[in-house]
């Protein structure tokens, strides 16, 4: 008989004092979703839209978004020009993989069989989200159970 992995809640990865630690602000609210058997939510609001939200999804579907990623990563590193953004690319040295998608999409970082999408607002650079979305990413994996 097989048991059931535990749901992570994903406010217990991401804290309002780790969010108020990058964005510089203290958070207003923080907001959970109901976890389901694969993916929980954690939606901590700070003002003029500079919010942080974090999904952690767990099971058979991980491996599959992550081999998506990789895949469109792969043909935008071969596609895109040298000055043009790329719309899903690398991001080396978070989980065992992890990618940045443009238009909203945020960082993604896979470690085992865990995917988490972690963004951030605001009207800041791509590479000042990503500086802070790193930062982010590395509290929550210390967190994250192995």
């Amino acid at each position: 008989m097989l048991l059931a992995a535990a749901v992570i809640k994903a406010c217990a990865l991401l804290t309002a004092a780790d969010v108020a630690s990058v964005q510089g602000e203290k958070p207003g609210k923080v907001r959970e979703s109901t976890p389901r058997p694969d993916v929980s939510q954690c939606i901590i609001a700070l003002p003029a839209a500079k919010s942080v939200s974090l999904e952690v999804r767990q099971g058979a579907r991980v491996a599959q978004l992550a081999d998506r990623l990789r895949q469109a990563a792969e043909v935008e590193s071969e596609e895109a020009g040298e000055d043009e953004e790329h719309a899903v690319e690398l991001v080396p040295g978070l989980g065992d993989e992890a990618f940045w998608a443009a238009g909203g999409g945020g960082l993604y970082v896979r470690r085992g069989a865990t995917l988490l999408r972690m963004t951030i607002g605001g009207d800041e650079s791509k590479g000042a989200k990503l500086g802070k979305l790193r930062l982010l990413a590395g509290k929550v994996l210390a967190r994250l159970p192995k």
